[in-house]
């Protein structure tokens, strides 16, 4: 949701929390793919707006044409997938294996970076397709739009640079026996290198004037991403893993074990397998080492630094994919195979879509009905305990309205109880409303929990850090997010 955040306080004026990722003094996003992404959809809604915002624009609006953007973004995956797998069948089976993927359902309709990330590694291969098949210089646009696209990927994420090594090369490779001379072939890349640098500078520039607000001061985000990424102390921030917890957890996680077993049968194999076939296609002799060559260089990098979530290894989706569908295999594969994928996506989908933290964005659109709907000059206080950060854009609250003191915003994360209990007597309000899971309030000491009155009960609402707490009071209540109103007649010492 950290697109979002930015969006909407820049546009709206909404009070939000930013990410380390967005400091002044170190930022590591560029400003660009956000806007383009999430920004515009949140500009129009406030252009065609005509009542005050925070009163005129439901955060429900916002979080819709947040998933929106991305669910037709992601579309462009699709339409690579099509162009990537030639054979009909393999390609009908293919789309049902893309569309069916948790994956698709939950990274790639939230306003992720992997997701932009993702996009741009798809639309890479597709330049990628289009060039190889080009068989005129009047072609050559496709290397100018190749050009732009790895300069936006490196802005959006530089990793992309990974998945992108192998696309690259092949495009080199390709374009140099199209040029057959060293010469003709220079004229050839010259120019979409000047693209490159002229979409690099439009970055910079971008960047700068809305980091520093002046170009003295040069902002190049991918460096200073690659500079935070490469500090120790900076990952243990964010949690330190196995460097094997990529290729173990995380990629049958995203992409279910039977596809990864048929994507490491289709590496394997790949040399006898497309040698029987005497086949000199695109997507044997160009497309199959360029995907093989991206999926282990990405895997291989991207296991070296200590810090891996699944989401990093999100743009390998569609390449898997289209190794698999090209093999020709998901014809024989059987029924079974469908349906425990099935299964599989359904269950990850649900797990990861709409139970984990499921009741957090709910939270913030009862509580801004409930802030808008107060008497003028009610004192506020808002307490998040035991929850992941709130997306504070669906929240709806001016900025100026918490700069003043009428509401007031305190996110515990995982704070202990002790902290917890003296951040309910901080601050002299008219209300206190705390948002935790119910199975947090059974864990307090009767004199702080008498004293939360439920106010409302979102469900479902899965807590992964305290699944033993949540099994002890049973499902229903394990599985809610308490809305509660602090009782004003109790004191905490």
């Amino acid at each position: 949701m950290q697109n979002g955040e930015v969006t909407s306080g820049d546009l709206l004026q909404y009070y939000t929390i930013r990410t380390w990722e967005w400091t002044a003094a170190l930022p590591v996003r560029s400003i660009v793919p956000v806007f383009a992404t999430t920004g515009i959809p949140v500009w129009f809604a406030k252009f065609f707006s005509n009542t005050h915002l925070t009163q005129g624009m439901h955060p429900m609006l916002i979080f819709r044409l947040e998933r929106s953007a991305f669910l037709v973004v992601s579309g462009l995956i699709d339409y690579s997938f099509m162009s990537l797998v030639p054979t009909p069948g393999a390609r009908r089976l293919g789309l049902l294996l893309l569309a069916s993927s948790h994956v698709m359902n939950t990274f790639q309709v939230r306003p992720f970076s992997n997701s932009i990330e993702a996009v741009l590694v798809a639309l890479s291969l597709l330049f990628l397709r289009k060039i190889s098949s080009a068989k005129t210089p009047d072609q050559s646009y496709l290397l100018h739009l190749l050009a732009a696209t790895f300069v936006t990927g490196i802005f959006t994420r530089p990793t992309f640079l990974i998945f992108g090594a192998p696309i690259a090369y092949q495009v080199a490779l390709r374009t140099f026996t199209y040029a057959s001379t060293a010469t003709r072939w220079l004229r050839l890349v010259v120019p979409p290198l000047f693209t490159a640098a002229g979409a690099c500078t439009a970055f910079l520039v971008a960047d700068t004037i809305y980091f520093r607000g002046t170009l003295n001061d040069i902002v190049v985000t991918p460096f200073n991403f690659l500079m935070y990424n490469f500090a120790p102390q900076n990952l243990a921030e964010h949690g330190l893993h196995p460097r094997w917890l990529h290729l173990f957890v995380n990629l049958p996680m995203l992409f279910g074990p039977w596809v990864t077993w048929l994507a490491v049968r289709a590496i394997a194999d790949s040399p006898t397998l497309f040698d029987e076939r005497n086949d000199k296609s695109f997507e044997v002799y160009v497309l199959r080492p360029t995907i093989i060559q991206m999926i282990i260089l990405s895997l291989t990098v991207l296991s070296v630094q200590p810090h891996q979530e699944p989401r990093f290894l999100v743009p390998l989706l569609l390449p898997i994919i289209v190794l698999i569908a090209n093999t020709g295999r998901l014809a024989h594969v059987g029924k079974a195979f469908w349906v425990s994928c099935s299964i599989f996506n359904f269950v990850l989908a649900v797990l990861f879509g709409i139970l984990h933290q499921g009741g957090v964005v709910p939270s913030l659109f009862h509580l801004h009905s409930v802030v808008t709907d107060a008497s003028l000059g009610t004192r506020t206080n808002i307490i998040y305990w035991k929850t992941y950060i709130p997306p504070l854009h669906f929240l709806g609250v001016n900025e100026r309205d918490v700069l003043t003191g009428l509401i007031s915003f305190v996110d515990l994360a995982g704070a202990s109880q002790d902290d917890f209990a003296a951040s309910l007597s901080a601050g002299d309000y008219d209300r206190t409303f705390v948002v935790t899971p119910v199975a947090m309030r059974y864990t307090l000491p009767p004199a702080i929990a008498g004293c939360m009155e439920l106010n409302q009960s979102i469900f479902p609402h899965l807590d992964l850090d305290h699944i033993s707490e949540s099994m002890e009071i049973g499902v229903l209540d394990g599985l809610r997010l308490g809305v509660y109103t602090l009782s004003p007649n109790c004191v905490f010492v």
